[in-house]
């Protein structure tokens, strides 16, 4: 049994435009395929989740039509099931799991080599916990997870009168350097102390913090070159205090991965990576935005089987 989650609303529309094409294909059709369409925000998660505890045992692959975002529901309503394989056919707005995992096709190409193929990847997911009252809630991600700017971009980028500025002006592909530049303008560096892989670390001022799995974000920026998934560790990027202006041309080296040349950016390969603060920060993880004063980021002990076509 294949499992395909569609978010139709992904990429403006085009998860539902493929799905159309999808339903004509006559591969599609003979296969033993239950789709679900997503109808709001953790809904792919609530279906992954209710599919796999009834019908782990026949599922064959999970196939996920959306963006990134969509992606990172899925897998965590997976994370029971570390042993079911995951297929994605990227149509949101960044797309940078695939870009990071060498994936070149598309749309219903893709999904005829997805279920013909049985080529694979093996990778570890990156696990991160906040602590919320009194409990932790473990969550997984596929790509990063960043705190300070990284999230206050991210968050901009995700208010519903910007996403709909992006769609009339046709610019989606330059979200993330739009919320970004509008965003510099009221930001203000991050107070935090950092343990990683047990070493401690007190930063008074931080433009940002950023803890890799991949390659990519925000649409083609190469933030950790020489991540991979494949591995079990993470690229830690710790900007430190930098002039707006000079931060600006930072970011315009991170699409070719140059960044790291500038003596602000501080890297490290790490397994383990906490973060504390006396103020809330603001973060963003595969796309998903939220606050906390307290996390631990860790790689997964298992790895996952990743159909990649």
């Amino acid at each position: 049994m294949y499992i395909v989650i569609i978010n139709p609303n992904a990429g403006s529309g085009k998860g539902k435009q493929l799905f159309e094409q999808l339903k004509e294909d006559e591969l599609f059709k003979k296969k033993n395929c239950r789709t679900f369409l997503t109808e709001y925000d953790g809904h792919a998660e609530r279906v992954a989740e209710q599919v796999a505890a009834i019908h782990h045992d026949v599922i064959k692959c999970v196939i996920v039509i959306g963006g990134d975002g969509t992606l990172y529901e899925v897998l965590n309503g997976l994370r029971k099931h570390s042993n079911i394989t995951i297929g994605f056919i990227p149509v949101g707005t960044g797309n940078d799991f695939a870009r990071g995992i060498g994936q070149s096709d598309k749309g219903v190409d893709l999904f005829r080599k997805l279920i013909t193929s049985s080529d694979k990847k093996m990778i570890y997911t990156g696990k991160f916990s906040k602590r919320q009252s009194s409990h932790r809630r473990t969550r997984l991600f596929m790509n990063c997870i960043g705190f300070g700017l990284d999230g206050y971009v991210a968050s901009y980028a995700n208010r519903p009168s910007f996403r709909r500025w992006i769609k009339r002006f046709r610019v989606r592909p330059f979200t993330y350097p739009i919320a970004l530049v509008v965003s510099l303008m009221n930001y203000k560096p991050i107070e935090m102390d950092m343990e990683i892989d047990g070493v401690k670390k007190s930063i008074k001022e931080s433009m940002m913090v950023t803890i890799s799995n991949s390659p990519y974000y925000g649409g083609g920026m190469n933030i950790a070159p020489g991540a991979d998934i494949t591995k079990p560790y993470f690229h830690v990027l710790i900007v430190g205090p930098i002039s707006k202006w000079k931060l600006l041309f930072l970011f315009v080296t991170v699409f070719f991965g140059k960044h790291t040349i500038f003596k602000e950016v501080t890297q490290i390969k790490a397994k383990s990576v906490k973060i504390s603060s006396p103020h809330p920060l603001v973060y963003q993880v595969d796309g998903h935005v939220g606050s906390c004063s307290e996390c631990t980021i860790q790689t997964g002990e298992d790895q996952r089987a990743i159909l990649i076509g």
